[in-house]
């Protein structure tokens, strides 16, 4: 019987986890947003960096900060999911590269 109660609790506890751990997971828009954005960033400073620029200095840092957020908001509210994921492996490919094209240059004088 206490075997019975073990292999209960057991599937119990399998079965509930699994919903628990999606609730706990950020939304898909948001694990998208967090991906661009620290891929812009980090794209933007080793850029800067290789120019002999300091990212302290003149608000280098926080323009490419805003910048970022604010071309990732747009792939994520702009894109499909299909799209979004094509523009994850290619950011150049169509019709991803298109459609942002005019809220990446919007985003430029944030």
């Amino acid at each position: 019987m206490r075997i019975g109660l073990i292999v209960s609790v057991a599937v119990l506890a399998a079965a509930i986890l699994p919903a628990r751990a999606d609730e706990l997971r950020p939304p898909l828009e948001k694990q998208f947003f967090e991906y661009f954005a620290g891929q812009c960033e980090s794209a933007l400073e080793t850029q800067a960096q290789s120019r002999g620029k300091k990212l302290d200095q003149g608000g280098l840092g926080e323009s490419i900060e805003k910048y970022c957020a604010c071309t990732s908001q747009a792939v994520v509210s702009h894109l499909s999911a299909g799209e979004i994921i094509a523009f994850a492996n290619n950011p150049e490919s169509e019709p991803g590269a298109s459609k942002m094209k005019p809220y990446f240059a919007q985003c430029q004088g944030k």
